[in-house]
């Protein structure tokens, strides 16, 4: 009986220790060209990456050879006689869908449906966003030559990120189906780095775009950050910090999307990249 009780105790330590222990996920900073394996605020490990073409714009259209930005899971786990795994994301997103429909690149009927088919955690194929985004092996650099001097060149891939094998086998032990991957810029501005991560709230094709988002910083404390932009050029965001259920602070960007107080855009900035794990969907549905 004795013998029973401490078995039992044993395995409800287990059982503890395995809901005390948080969830893995990606951050893929293309800024420092480096992917951090996390799990809430603890870096597991640290990767550098290759990366698609250099350039402050994310993937927007099939061919382009740019990375995405934005919230993604991995969808499949397989060999590669190429790049030795491939771990492929479910790009494109509902945020990718949003804006190429304000962008006038699909039409109404196309993003309806696609948005439906994310619903059931289906992947977008054949859209004219492009396809086939993932984590591989081959290098996060190649070494290349020019005017007879030899450099790494980290922007190499087709849009993919891609790593040293090594460091991809090592992955690997982390990586499961349904895992997320967070893609940010770190060297662009507030504004850019939020308008891939909001979910679209309202939109009028080459008219208007909104979305929200919502970041749980405690039980009691959200800051909910609102982005609003015109095909003209006007560009506003509204962050509204929440306590106990009580609005305590509202700050709102100049017309181009920037804080007047630059030291609150990079606390701001800083904050969304250090607990995008805590990013949560808005209450509002989508107005078309």
């Amino acid at each position: 009986m004795k013998k029973n009780i401490i078995i039992l105790s044993f395995f409800l330590f287990i059982f503890k220790i395995s809901i005390l222990k948080g969830e893995t996920f990606l951050l893929i900073d293309k800024g420092k060209k480096i992917l951090e394996l996390k799990e809430g605020k603890k870096v597991i490990a640290l990767y550098e990456i290759g990366l698609g073409l250099k350039s402050l714009i994310p993937k927007e259209k099939k061919g382009d050879f740019l990375t995405p930005e934005g919230i993604y899971r991995i969808v499949h786990i397989r060999a590669s006689e190429e790049y030795k795994y491939f771990l492929e994301l479910n790009y494109p997103n509902l945020n990718d869908l949003a804006l190429a429909y304000y962008k006038g690149l699909i039409k109404k009927e196309k993003f309806i449906k696609w948005m439906k088919k994310l619903e059931n955690f289906k992947v977008i194929e054949n859209s004219p966003l492009g396809s086939k985004i993932g984590i591989h092996g081959g290098g996060a650099f190649k070494l290349e030559r020019k005017n007879g001097v030899f450099y790494k060149n980290y922007y190499w891939t087709k849009g993919c990120i891609a790593l040293n094998n090594n460091d991809l086998l090592k992955l690997l032990k982390y990586a499961k189906y349904g895992q997320k991957v967070f893609i940010i810029n770190s060297q662009k501005r507030l504004y850019e780095i939020i308008k891939k991560f909001v979910y679209p709230t309202k939109i009028i094709p080459l008219e208007i775009f909104e979305g929200e988002l919502y970041l749980k910083l405690n039980e009691y404390t959200y800051l909910n950050f609102h982005l609003i932009e015109h095909y003209q050029g006007l560009r506003k965001l509204i962050i509204k910090k929440w306590v106990r259920g009580a609005l305590k602070e509202e700050i709102k960007s100049d017309e181009t999307g920037s804080l007047l107080d630059s030291e609150k855009e990079e606390y701001f900035k800083k904050l969304i990249i250090e607990n995008l794990e805590d990013i949560l969907k808005p209450y509002k549905q989508l107005d078309l």
